[in-house]
């Protein structure tokens, strides 16, 4: 039951549109303008650097405490690795929003913070060289976090969290499969292309 209760609490959490709730004290609604997803990067070209930056700081805390919780109350690994899957899940399909959300980029970085921040710093790392060298957004982060099991596993972490890492996985993405497509079709902007853009909006 306990178990149970870690896991719904987690979701509720991962739930909360930090994004959608900064933006709107800016009169802002990032569901109907730029990428209309409901995360920290939308909230930076909707409604400034400061709330893409409140956003971005909620949504990793997201994924921390769901860890801290998980642990506070003395849970096994599996039921840590299952809470970190529900403050993700509950990101990308919030009960705020009809059961739409972001992306869970942020609230997965939260959760590698509280888990080892070493490792979560050298994922960053590996993130901006693949940002570097592909020079999409989407692509390097969908690359990274399908090989962040893989990472898991050489690393010798237990199973449990090599499993939150593939299902993880899986989530990012169906979450991010319009922007896969359109990468695929030679839609998507550089991160040059898309940062002259935001900054040409401004």
């Amino acid at each position: 039951m306990k178990l149970l209760l870690v896991i719904l609490f987690s979701y509720l959490l991962g739930s909360i549109p930090f994004s959608h709730i900064f933006a709107r004290l800016k009169g802002k609604d990032v569901r109907a303008a730029g990428t209309k997803n409901v995360g920290a990067t939308n909230a930076l070209v909707v409604a400034g650097p400061l709330i893409g930056a409140l956003a971005l700081m909620g949504d990793v805390l997201k994924g921390c405490c769901a860890v801290g919780l998980a642990r506070y109350f003395s849970m096994p690994d599996i039921g840590i690795a299952l809470a970190a899957l529900a403050v993700v899940a509950g990101h990308d399909f919030s009960i705020f929003l009809g059961f739409k959300g972001g992306k869970g980029v942020a609230a997965t970085g939260g959760v590698l913070f509280a888990l080892d921040p070493v490792f979560a710093i050298l994922v960053i790392f590996l993130w901006i060289l693949c940002m570097v060298v592909i020079r999409y957004f989407i692509p390097s982060t969908i690359l990274v976090l399908c090989f962040l099991p893989v990472m898991m596993w050489m690393a010798s972490w237990r199973a449990e969290y090599v499993f939150f890492g593939a299902a993880n996985a899986l989530l990012a993405v169906y979450t991010h499969r319009n922007d896969l497509k359109r990468y695929f079709a030679g839609q998507e902007l550089t991160i040059q292309e898309s940062l002259k853009r935001y900054r040409g909006s401004r």
